[in-house]
């Protein structure tokens, strides 16, 4: 009898394939990957309606590993659960697979379930903290192998590893270095919980905080509030969904320069419209939060609520491809006046 510990794998988005391909490619002489589940396929428009297959499914499909993809796993459970014993298995592992598991699914493993979640729990429980743990900007995250529990991200914690944050990450950066830290450290994670290795601990439950699902409207931009705020905003949301306000009742998607923010200069080309600053800033336009303030001929500067100013980068009016700021001063002819809001 094989002393490999049989697992089922949960997982959909691509983070959890590389995760998959890694644990059969380095870590087969302590597991088996006897079958994985994935949300079902999605039909997206791309010359005509096209199903599109998770991240998980590929790579399970390509490594030869039974895949099943119940529409409701709560609804299904009993029938998927026949399907996965008829197969055998000791753990089931779960990783950004996307929907919540009954109780039935998550007790009949022997090892019972595990979940690999990317935050330091019991901060950031939710769908979303890779991008919260910007949003918020937090300087360090990482990963909590979790018990599973009824209530959500609320199990005993098994390992965690963190992983710094730089102050100019974005999503974007952020997740291969979260994706190069659960391949460095997410199998040893694993044989420590079978093995009885692992120092389980309960989580500081009044400490927890909560973070939901991302959608497109969470970019749009406020800049009413302070400065770093805004910036946290486009950090976590880019390149995905991305952040936009609106310039002369039009939608734009906004890029930003990421070092600090910092008082708008004194120097500036519509210097003479500046006011003495209700923050920290040097000078406020008269015009107030959101004015578009031109440095030269190709830097342009944005003001928010605490006075400090950020320098956009580049500009995507809706339906169009994105300016360079510079392009965008001399195509749109900035005035006085020009704000987004």
């Amino acid at each position: 009898m094989s002393d490999k510990t049989r697992i089922v794998f949960w997982g959909s988005p691509r983070i959890a394939a590389e995760f998959l391909g890694d644990l059969v490619a380095r870590h087969g002489d302590s597991f088996e990957i006897v079958a994985c589940v994935t949300q079902t396929e999605k039909v997206v428009q791309r010359q005509g309606k096209t199903a599109a297959r998770s991240a998980v499914h590929e790579k399970a499909q390509a490594l030869g590993i039974p895949v099943f993809t119940p529409k409701s796993v709560k609804k299904e459970a009993d029938v998927l659960l026949q399907e996965l014993q008829k197969i055998g298995f000791d753990l089931f592992v779960v990783l950004a697979y996307g929907k919540i598991l009954p109780v039935s699914i998550i007790e009949a493993p022997r090892l019972k379930s595990v979940n690999f979640h990317g935050s330091l729990l019991p901060l950031l429980r939710g769908a979303a903290p890779i991008e919260h743990a910007l949003l918020y900007g937090f300087t360090e995250t990482g990963w909590t192998l979790q018990r599973i529990v009824s209530e959500l991200d609320a199990g005993d914690i098994v390992a965690q590893s963190k992983v710094p944050i730089s102050p100019d990450e974005t999503t974007g950066t952020l997740y291969p270095k979260l994706t190069q830290d659960l391949l460095d450290h997410g199998a040893r994670m694993l044989l420590d919980y079978v093995t009885g290795r692992a120092s389980i601990q309960s989580q500081n439950h009044a400490a927890a905080t909560h973070c939901g699902k991302i959608s497109a409207e969470d970019g749009k931009l406020d800049f009413s509030r302070p400065a770093m705020e805004v910036r946290n905003r486009y950090r976590a949301f880019t390149p995905r969904p991305g952040v936009f306000a609106f310039f002369r009742d039009k939608k734009v998607k906004i890029g930003f320069e990421l070092p600090h923010p910092h008082p708008l200069p004194t120097d500036v080309g519509r210097g003479a419209d500046l006011v003495p600053s209700p923050g920290s800033g040097e000078g406020w336009p008269k015009a107030g939060v959101g004015s578009l303030t031109r440095e030269g001929k190709n830097t342009l500067y944005v003001l928010c609520g605490d006075g400090q100013a950020l320098k956009i980068l580049s500009v995507t009016p809706e339906g169009k491809k994105a300016m360079a700021a510079g392009d965008f001063i001399n195509g749109y002819r900035l005035a006085d006046g020009d704000r987004l809001e």
